[in-house]
């Protein structure tokens, strides 16, 4: 009688930015690499996340689905768009009962044993509608980020769906209240993708000497061209080199180097500067935390999350917060004691938290 195949755990990412998607990759290659069966599903990061597959140690499958809105951004600027995300979510909440069913029946379709969530509602809902048990392993739930700011019937939404979750895994970076959920399992490290290459490896196809210090700018697709401009003036005389990844609007210029938007291992490149500049989001935080890179932040004061991370890399000893958009470019016009500061902040690498999560997920399984 031929064996029955593994329990499959069906991983879901917000579609807020690539951050989810990055970080529950990780997850979902330590599953796989178990010896779980996976299926992971994210919205727009699909492109990114595909790229990856070939190099993960063991199989993951990917399915589009895009089931949040998160906050939608402020054209030409590195913050949110409150009004922008009001209208997007109110289209969410006439949605939800078609996102419902469509995930209830993808669940049934895959055979799902465990749910987890970073942080769709609509997924937790799900799983509740078709009897398969639910999870939450992220920093923080909508109900944290949106803070009462959409109004009572969104928050009364959120709290339902959160409520039918069994336990929340709260991330230590970045951790808030995780607002809904009624059983929190701390857990500490981060959960990021690992560098696949050596730092030598990366600096020789960037064409950046060894001696020469690389920052690495972590500004998602909001990234401000301004900022290059300002470390142009600078770099020529201090060695300063550039990274930033290909989908930014600046060409490649004096110190400016570039790695592809799309690639297998974003974090190998990161993992080879000398400091991350970023605004606060998890993702690149973590990937330069777990990589032993020095970070220099600023937060997005429209997101709390992002607040709550700059802290932490002060407070976690991974490198130096400044106060806005405005204080990192004016430590920009002096880059070499921006390094001198957050390597002296940095207090070296944080564990990674994919080996112990995914023991306490597939301990849930039947």
């Amino acid at each position: 009688m031929p064996a029955a195949p593994p329990a499959r755990i069906v991983v879901y990412a917000s579609d807020h930015g690539f951050g989810h998607a990055a970080r529950m990759l990780a997850l979902a290659s330590r599953l796989a690499e178990d010896g779980a069966s996976v299926t992971l599903c994210v919205g727009a990061a699909a492109p990114m996340i595909r790229a990856a597959l070939p190099l993960l140690p063991a199989p993951v499958d990917v399915v589009v689905a895009s089931l949040d809105p998160g906050l939608a951004p402020r054209a030409g600027a590195l913050d949110f768009d409150l009004d922008r995300s009001r209208e997007a979510l109110a289209a969410w909440r006439a949605d939800l009962p078609r996102l419902v069913a469509i995930e209830a029946e993808r669940l049934v379709s895959l055979g799902a044993a465990l749910v987890v969530a970073d942080v769709p509602a609509a997924a937790i809902l799900a799983a509740e509608r078709v009897g398969v048990p639910a999870v939450v392993c992220s920093n923080f739930t909508w109900l944290d980020m949106y803070a009462g700011r959409f109004g009572s019937e969104l928050d009364e939404i959120l709290a339902d769906a959160y409520a039918r979750a069994r336990v929340g895994y709260r991330l230590r970076l970045g951790a808030m209240p995780l607002a809904g959920l009624s059983t929190l399992h701390d857990i500490d490290g981060v959960l990021a993708r690992r560098p696949r290459r050596d730092r030598a490896m990366v600096r020789r196809e960037l064409g950046v000497a060894e001696g020469d210090l690389l920052l690495g700018f972590g500004l998602g697709g909001s990234l401000d061209a301004v900022l290059y401009d300002v470390l142009s003036a600078a770099a020529p005389a201090s060695g300063v080199r550039l990274l930033a990844p290909s989908h930014a609007d600046s060409p490649p210029r004096g110190p400016l180097v570039h790695f592809p938007a799309i690639t297998p291992d974003p974090q190998s490149y990161f993992g080879a500067c000398d400091l991350v500049l970023a605004k606060a989001g998890y993702s690149t935080l973590a990937e330069a935390a777990l990589a032993g890179v020095p970070l220099a932040v600023f937060p997005l004061h429209e997101s709390p999350e992002s607040v709550r991370l700059a802290l932490d890399v002060e407070a976690l000893g991974l490198g130096v917060r400044l106060a806005d958009e405005a204080d990192a470019r004016a430590a920009l016009s002096r880059p070499e004691a921006l390094f001198d500061a957050a390597r002296r902040a940095c207090r070296g690498p944080l564990p990674d938290a994919a080996p112990g999560l995914a023991a306490l997920l597939r301990a849930r399984l039947p």
